[in-house]
């Protein structure tokens, strides 16, 4: 059975992800593929909300937190330029839409609590991004 929760590394994807980071084999160039599109998948939509968090981390906004303990955060910092930010971003936002994400239908289909608790952790994540990139 696989990993389910409203976290941002609550799923397999997002470790997934994780380990590809730790490994050196993950490329951005998936997601960027993914958002070529009008809608996000679920599997790229729980990956860029986990790639959200590292992003903050990179940035030296939150703490690593514990699912990065293996990643060396310094050394992605210098591997993720302002485009890669930018690209992170634009799928994270659209993964927390209701249009165009089937991350957030299948949250919606969990029930209005599990999706409220699942999009405001996201929603957070997001903006903190944002916010970052605008400084």
């Amino acid at each position: 059975m696989g990993a389910w929760g409203a976290g941002p590394f609550e799923n397999d994807d997002a470790l997934d992800a994780v380990d590809a980071l730790v490994d050196g084999s993950f490329e951005l160039d998936e997601l960027r593929g993914a958002l070529a599109g009008d809608y996000l998948e679920a599997p790229e939509g729980s990956v860029a909300l986990a790639l959200a968090e590292v992003a903050l981390a990179t940035l030296g906004r939150i703490d690593p937190p514990a699912e990065l303990d293996e990643v060396d955060i310094r050394l992605l910092s210098t591997q993720l330029d302002d485009a890669a930010y930018e690209l992170i971003l634009r799928a994270a936002e659209r993964a927390v839409q209701p249009d165009g994400s089937e991350l957030y239908e299948l949250w919606q289909e969990a029930g209005d609590d599990e999706l409220a608790e699942w999009r405001t952790a996201a929603v957070t994540s997001v903006e903190a991004l944002r916010s970052a990139i605008a400084e």
